[in-house]
């Protein structure tokens, strides 16, 4: 008679026998692929072959080479100057005195002092402009007086920039922009004259700059008008008599220079101008988007 067996160990082979009947399951094995990354290029350490700028410009030297000094100025061009040197000084009650009064021949003795100095400085600018001639250059003065205020009409600044220097072209067009500027001439009440002529060195004694200030009496036309049209300053059909005393300048050293207006001079005796009226916004009622502005009736328009 056999021996009875254990109840554990019969369920342990129950158990081990049905596990070796089912199928293997085989996973699957993860494969690691490497990603190739930015390389960091490190520099290899650089011995420089001269030790200093000193060995390297006599190795140069030696070689034949010639290295021009670094130069760390920049260019500078002047093409005019900031203002007017040695300005002349209108005599007081100029164009209404006599020559021939007691007042005129003072003034007529003081512009003979000062004719000295004027001499002296055409004789320096006929050594760079052969052509400068002091009978000739009033009118050659005037018509760029006249071709230039011309320009502001049809606001031809290009134009006008061969005509006026630098320093005077922000002088001439400033607050015009969204004006319209009517000017004209009319006539010569006196022939144009050369009253003060002056030389300056600047920087260098060679950088030369002459300008010769010119009286000019004229009858001219002035009118400005605003944006909207309206009527700013002066009128154009009333011409007014207008005694200037204008600058013109040229830069001497430069053989495509040209004489140019620089700027007026206005004596402390001279009338004050005309104000200028200007247009401004009278606010209206505070309205809500759905009201109509509705004028009242009975009130006359004002201008």
């Amino acid at each position: 008679m056999a021996a009875p067996t254990p109840r554990g160990l019969y369920c342990l082979s129950k158990a081990l026998g049905w596990w070796s009947r089912q199928p293997v399951l085989v996973t699957q094995s993860t494969v690691v692929v490497p990603v190739r990354t930015k390389k960091h290029f490190t520099p290899p350490t650089y011995e420089p072959k001269y030790k200093s700028e000193k060995e390297f410009m006599e190795y140069a030297r030696k070689a034949g080479l010639v290295i021009p000094p670094e130069c760390l100025e920049r260019p500078l061009h002047l093409a005019c100057t900031a203002g007017i040197f040695d300005a002349y000084v209108p005599p007081e009650g100029d164009a209404r005195l006599s020559s021939l009064a007691k007042e005129g021949l003072a003034q007529r003795s003081e512009q003979l002092k000062k004719k000295v100095a004027s001499q002296l400085s055409i004789r320096k600018i006929r050594e760079h402009d052969p052509n400068f001639k002091i009978k000739d250059f009033p009118e050659k003065a005037k018509d760029i007086f006249i071709e230039a205020h011309l320009c502001l009409n049809n606001s031809d600044h290009d134009r006008l920039h061969t005509l006026v220097t630098e320093n005077c072209f922000p002088d001439m067009v400033w607050d015009i922009k969204y004006k319209m500027v009517r000017w004209s001439f009319v006539e010569s009440l006196e022939p144009p004259q050369v009253v003060q002529v002056r030389c300056l060195n600047l920087l260098n004694q060679g950088n030369i700059y002459g300008q010769v200030t010119v009286r000019m009496h004229t009858r001219q036309t002035l009118a400005i008008y605003d944006r909207f049209g309206r009527l700013m300053y002066g009128q154009e059909d009333v011409p007014r008599d207008v005694l200037e005393y204008v600058v013109f300048e040229k830069h001497l050293v430069n053989p495509y220079g040209s004489w140019r207006m620089h700027g007026k001079i206005t004596p402390p005796w001279a009338p004050h101008k005309q104000p200028i009226l200007k247009t401004v916004m009278i606010p209206g009622p505070q309205l809500k988007p759905w009201e109509d502005y509705e004028e009242p009736q009975g009130e006359a328009h004002k201008l």
